[in-house]
């Protein structure tokens, strides 16, 4: 069994040696690869600007409105909740909140500190989110929800920077 092994090792060994010797004598002596020129792509007209485009000015800050009138009582039913909901912090923020009707309010740029307070019947949602006005230069940011009229009170208070979202869980 032995040499039966050792006569095959022998052969492989012979194979691969004559494989190697046939490759280095087949081998044209200066066919070393050559870069050639690279390609280019043929001119369409079009140019580089030599100027950039002027950035636009961005105007003063918006006045601290809501995007649309927000509903500070339902308009349908009791209101026995009420919900109080501040945002603290220096200079302005993009403050999101829900009015009475469960409608989303968006007051863009709101001078800070800033509050607003809604009845509701407590089947809405309640929740208040804020946003800086550069991530760059994040300034803390809180914000408070205050729930009163049943049961209770809630306070829901969060910290943070740049962003912050106050909600009862």
């Amino acid at each position: 069994m032995g040499i039966v092994v050792a006569a095959f090792v022998v052969l492989v060994v012979l194979v691969c040696g004559c494989l190697c010797a046939g490759g280095f004598l087949l081998d044209e002596p200066g066919s070393d690869p050559v870069a050639g020129e690279p390609w280019v792509v043929p001119d369409d007209g079009w140019t580089a600007p030599t100027t950039r485009a002027p950035i636009p000015e961005r105007s003063g800050p918006a006045a601290s409105t809501p995007s649309k009138q927000p509903i500070t009582r339902p308009t349908s039913g009791p209101a026995p909740v009420t919900v109080v909901y501040e945002v603290t912090g220096s200079g302005t923020a993009d403050i999101a909140y829900y009015d009475a009707e469960s409608d989303l309010m968006h007051v863009d740029g709101a001078t800070l500190p800033w509050r607003t307070t809604i009845r509701t019947n407590g089947q809405t949602r309640v929740m208040v989110e804020a946003t800086g006005p550069d991530i760059n230069n994040a300034t803390p940011i809180d914000c408070t929800v205050t729930i009163t009229g049943v049961g209770r009170p809630v306070v829901i208070k969060e910290q943070g920077y740049y962003g912050i979202s106050c909600a009862p869980e």
